[in-house]
């Protein structure tokens, strides 16, 4: 059972950013429901949205860049046996302060820091607009128990050219609806499969997915063959990409959900 005090901070930590939410921010909009809707339908031209690029790293770690070159480094790595990024970044974000999700020092260039988590495990609220950019973070935890085994998460969102991506980080248990309403109508979902021990499984990764209703789902953190087929179990559409990036613009998205899995190209 979940300790009472344990869901009480939950609760008022998800009340805290909401309410930091309806703050008027200036600037670009962010991926909530509201903010979706109020936008100008006129601001994307069909066949001619400009095109965000995600590229995988290994792991958790993705570079996604943006049609006006901005750069942003999602939990990296600290592994000598997965490539890493030769670009300078421009935003570095961390979910959770694990080593291969917090190697901030993989980043070159001087970029802006954005850690989820607070040096004693407490969640950081994020809501920023930088460059291009709209970044913004919603609690979650690394495991089902609350933080109690392996502490806290932060799930990134980012709104680059219009799209919206979710990177859920160290996810550890099924979404609740408040942290569905937080995080807003999402168009790329990056989600983690890994057995169950270090984040959702690969079932509990599909009924997230299923929860979020992403146009493009790109399963991460995952080494062993069949993982990917355990996720989507002939439920989700799955596209082979052949290499490690994914370059599509807001017209080109897929209706419903479909699984792009990105692979390393034989040398």
């Amino acid at each position: 059972m979940i300790p009472g005090s344990a869901s009480r901070r939950f609760s008022i930590a998800l009340w805290i950013l909401s309410a930091a939410l309806l703050i008027p921010k200036p600037g670009l909009a962010f991926c909530h429901r509201i903010e979706v809707a109020r936008a100008p339908l006129s601001r994307v031209a069909l066949g001619n949205s400009p095109a965000v690029r995600i590229q995988w790293f290994g792991h958790s770690t993705f570079q996604i860049t943006s049609s006006r070159g901005t750069r942003i480094l999602t939990d990296p790595h600290q592994r000598d046996d997965l490539p890493w990024p030769t670009l300078p970044q421009d935003i570095v974000t961390t979910s959770h302060n694990h080593g291969a999700h917090s190697n901030i020092w993989m980043a070159r260039g001087n970029p802006e820091v954005l850690e989820g988590l607070k040096p004693d495990d407490n969640w950081r609220v994020i809501h920023r607009v930088i460059r291009d950019v709209a970044v913004y973070t919603v609690p979650a935890y690394h495991d089902k128990s609350q933080g109690l085994q392996r502490g806290k998460n932060s799930i990134f969102i980012f709104r680059v050219d219009d799209i919206c991506i979710a990177h859920l980080g160290d996810l550890g248990h099924r979404l609740t609806p408040q942290q569905l309403q937080i995080m807003g109508q999402i168009d790329v979902l990056l989600v983690p499969l890994a057995g169950g021990m270090f984040t959702i499984t690969a079932l509990e990764a599909r009924e997230v997915t299923l929860q979020v209703k992403p146009r493009i789902a790109i399963p991460m953190h995952f080494w062993w063959e069949g993982a990917v087929e355990s996720f989507v179990e002939d439920k989700l559409p799955v596209k082979r990409m052949n290499g490690t990036t994914l370059t599509i613009g807001k017209a080109e998205l897929p209706h419903p959900t479909q699984v792009f899995v990105l692979t390393w190209l034989d040398p």
